[in-house]
């Protein structure tokens, strides 16, 4: 009987590592729509641009509040 078990557990774990080696087409990521198409500030390799990547960062988010306030502001007045 443990043998028949050990038999079982080698089996699905090689169709596992089957699986994982197969080397199939990876799965699709798809974009939320959710999510804003503005464009996300590059990070500095220089450290003297920290300062105007900080500032780009704040525009960004603050950016991304005011468009998730106007679609919820939207959703709750139902249009």
């Amino acid at each position: 009987m443990r043998m028949v078990a050990l038999l079982l557990a080698l089996l699905v774990v090689g169709l596992l590592v089957a699986r994982q080696l197969d080397g199939g087409a990876p799965a699709q990521v798809q974009k939320p729509e959710a999510i804003s198409d503005m464009a996300v500030p590059a990070v500095p390799v220089r450290p003297q641009d920290v300062p105007g990547f900080e500032r780009q960062v704040e525009g960004y988010v603050n950016d991304l509040a005011a468009e998730r306030a106007k679609q919820l502001e939207q959703a709750e007045s139902g249009k």
